[in-house]
């Protein structure tokens, strides 16, 4: 045994059996689950390091006659550079048989290969602890000590004084505080053996100005009840079973959760609480802690890599028994689950895009909560297609909150056809905000009531257009116009972070009429602080909320009344709850309509309906504005009319007759790189490799992505569908695309295309 890693294991026996399975299930590697479970600065990593065996001289390198050229070129960067790491040696070597190449050099003794185990980078954090020694104390009265200090006008005298009212002893800093004595003062008393230092670990709480107060005390209406008592009647008799907990927006649905969690914790249980956006969390957060205390734990991504390591650790050791967070919450390693909840169980967020595996963690808690026995609550007003077709089909079981707590009516929404409103215009660019909703904006600032307006775009304008030329500035490196940002007069995208000055001049045919079109949130916060002088207004996105704690800071001072409007894209629409809101506007309702995707209607009116939702709680009625050049379309006229059943009819139809989920089981194979021609080839190549049988399932590609380059690379897909009638869990067309995967791994050794697959996409884009 060289080294012992880790004192304990890190992962329990059901962690690495979820492990197993979503690696199985994503077709991704175990390794690659692991480190997703694990917060960042906790993992170990190893690291190949090579060096050449024994001394080399410049002649032997040139002489040595049983190496090829490509083997040569190895020797001589390790020769010019010393030990290198595999990447770095890699990336120096520009050869497709690099890996061939370094296993032969090592056969042959001419190198090594060292396995070099990195330490975690994050640590247990400690801070001097005081205390009185026990040995001083046996031999000495501490008052008579205090007594002779004092009439020596000692400092030394506070120092005792304190810590003889802190017999458990007192951290450093906090007694050289109260004490407001310099450090000299008190290394004398240790010196003198009056005093002892030891080392205590001190947590990092990112969420520790979050102190428990009163909470309201709520009563359940009738519907809630009856929610209630199916879960926990279902808590008694033990074993899985998931819930759809479908309730309109304002229904209750977190009191809910609250209260069956109270009852998961009297059987010793222990839940979990997922959450679709980290804004959301602060707010959810303090619900839960004024209900259960300090047994609330946090995951998530804006806390640092400590505070994220203390808390894994402490929930870890059992200290505490709820945790709350976004998608990779869902690997807390809490013992003894009795019930996770997803909110907002619908939101796309859940969905891991960026790297292997592409988990859903709606989905992984639900197998979690299989392996432990456990209950899941899937919670929406807006529940995704395949989860509300579930629960049709049983799979489920359906529970309702059909009304608004305290009978609070549903709100008022009206719809306005802005190419109406642009024909009653003379000239000018398009208005931004129609006379309707100006004339109940400045309505509710009289009556000093808030405003909340969505606007699904960054920056100030979308793009800039040449009038005379038609020449749109795009990104350099993706498929995709660059967004005006006011701030800095810069374009920018938002995909890989390009930026450039905006032009004055065109660049293709040097004329000056440049046009900003399209509205972003800060053209519309430019456009409210003009026609509304008087109102305060804060915006939220993505700009605005890049600083540690800004989300929360934004979401309170509003709560506080502070602000009249908040201004922001789709982090203001969910689960926010705001009495004095009365007004809710959304400036273009087709901004997720138009995306080419076959979810983007079941998105416009899921989004539009949770927007809608922050209008009108408490005492007074809401009201919606939704702007559209699209008022006939079924998503938002359903969404006008609070009608989830009929607009779930429309798209369920449509998606049989399409064969996409929840008929269909998806996979999406992604390649990407920097020379298209390379990516349409390996996508072929691919393609050719997949045997699939035609009567249970369909091969559409390769074909170029919508988005069809991004951050400098070339993307193209391959989408399988899947016919759920003969395959129900799709694990004929995984084993299809893994043995296809190997057979390509082996065959062909692409340096520069990248491969990705996407079990159950959210979307194709």
């Amino acid at each position: 045994i060289e080294d012992i890693l880790d004192e304990a294991p890190i992962f329990s026996a059901e962690m690495l059996q979820l492990a197993r399975w979503i690696a199985d299930y994503y077709l991704s590697s175990w390794g690659e689950v692991l480190a997703a479970a694990l917060p960042k600065g906790i993992n170990l990593e190893s690291k190949r390091l090579i060096r050449l065996v024994g001394e080399w001289r410049a002649e032997q390198l040139k002489s040595t006659k049983d190496i090829s050229e490509n083997q040569r070129k190895i020797l001589q960067a390790l020769f010019n550079h010393g030990a290198l790491r595999f990447r770095q040696l890699q990336n120096k070597i520009n050869s497709k048989s690099f890996s061939y190449n370094l296993s032969r050099l090592q056969q042959k003794g001419y190198i090594s290969v060292q396995e070099i185990v990195e330490r975690a980078r994050t640590r247990v954090r400690t801070m001097n602890f005081i205390q009185i020694s026990p040995e001083w104390m046996k031999k000495h009265n501490i008052q008579e000590t205090i007594r002779e200090l004092v009439r020596k006008q000692s400092r030394q005298a506070e120092i005792l004084k304190i810590m003889n009212d802190y017999p458990d002893g007192l951290f450093q800093v906090d007694l050289l505080k109260q004490a407001q004595v310099t450090l000299s003062g008190l290394k004398s008393l240790v010196r003198n053996e009056i005093l002892m230092v030891s080392q205590r670990e001190v947590f990092r709480d990112y969420y520790q100005n979050v102190k428990p107060e009163t909470p309201e005390q709520l009563i359940l209406n009738t519907d809630q009840k009856r929610a209630l008592a199916e879960i926990e009647s279902r808590l008694k008799a033990g074993g899985y079973k998931t819930f759809l907990l479908f309730g309109v927006t304002g229904s209750g649905k977190t009191q809910v959760y609250m209260e069956a969690i109270a009852g998961v914790l009297k059987m010793d249980k222990t839940a979990i609480v997922l959450v679709p956006e980290i804004s959301l969390t602060p707010q959810t957060v303090r619900r839960f802690k004024d209900f259960f205390g300090n047994d609330v734990a946090v995951l998530h991504s804006r806390m640092s890599s400590g505070e994220r390591y203390d808390s894994w650790r402490r929930i870890q050791r059992g200290e505490y028994h709820i945790v709350i967070g976004p998608r990779s919450a869902v690997f807390a390693p809490l013992k003894n689950i009795g019930l996770i909840v997803v909110d907002e169980e619908q939101e796309s967020t859940y969905k891991q895009y960026d790297m292997s595996p592409h988990y859903h963690a709606r989905d992984v808690a639900i197998v979690r909560a299989k392996m432990n026995d456990a209950l899941v609550i899937l919670g929406s007003a807006t529940p995704g297609v395949e989860s509300y077709f579930n629960a049709e089909h049983k799979k489920y079981a359906l529970l309702t909150l059909p009304n608004r707590v305290e009978n609070i009516p549903m709100p008022q929404v009206e719809v306005v056809d802005m190419a109406k409103e642009h024909q009653k215009q003379t000239g000018g660019e398009p208005t931004v905000f129609s006379s309707r909703l100006l004339e109940k904006i400045q309505e509710k600032i009289a009556l000093h009531e808030q405003v909340i307006l969505l606007q699904n775009r960054r920056g100030f304008s979308t793009y800039i257009v040449c009038r005379d030329c038609g020449y749109i500035e795009k990104c350099i490196n993706c498929d995709i116009t660059l967004t005006y940002h006011r701030e800095g007069n810069k374009l920018m995208c938002h995909y890989c972070g390009y930026q450039k000055a905006a032009p004055d001049v065109c660049p293709s045919c040097s004329g000056v009429n440049i046009r900003y079109s399209g509205v972003g949130t800060q053209r519309v916060e430019d456009e409210l602080t003009f026609r509304f002088p008087q109102a305060r207004v804060v915006r939220m996105d993505l700009d605005t909320t890049s600083k540690k704690g800004s989300p929360d800071q934004i979401l309170r001072d509003f709560s506080r009344g502070l602000y009249d409007i908040l201004l922001g894209t789709q982090m203001v629409a969910k689960g926010l709850d705001f009495p004095r809101v009365t007004l809710v506007g959304v400036i273009s309702a087709d901004t997720t309509l138009l995306l080419p995707d076959y979810r983007a209607s079941e998105r416009t009116f899921q989004l539009l309906t949770q927007v809608a939702g922050r209008s009108g709680r408490k005492n007074k009625q809401g009201e919606v504005i939704i702007q559209t050049y699209s008022p006939k379309n079924h998503s938002i006229l359903f969404a006008k009319k609070h009608d989830y059943m009929r607009f779930y009819a429309g798209e369920i139809n449509q998606r049989k007759e399409l064969f996409y989920p929840p008929f269909g089981k998806l996979i999406e194979i992604k390649f990407r790189g920097p020379e298209e021609s390379e990516v349409s080839v390996y996508a072929a190549r691919f393609a050719s490799l997949l045997k699939i049988k035609s009567d249970f399932s369909q091969v559409l590609g390769p074909s170029p992505a919508p988005l069809s380059k991004i951050k400098g690379n070339f993307r193209y897909h391959i989408i399988l569908k899947g016919d759920r009638r003969k395959d129900p869990s799709g694990k004929m067309l995984r084993l299809a695309v893994k043995a296809a995967f190997q057979t390509f791994q082996k065959r062909y050794h692409p340096r520069t295309v990248k491969i990705s697959v996407d079990v159950d996409p959210v979307d194709l884009w």
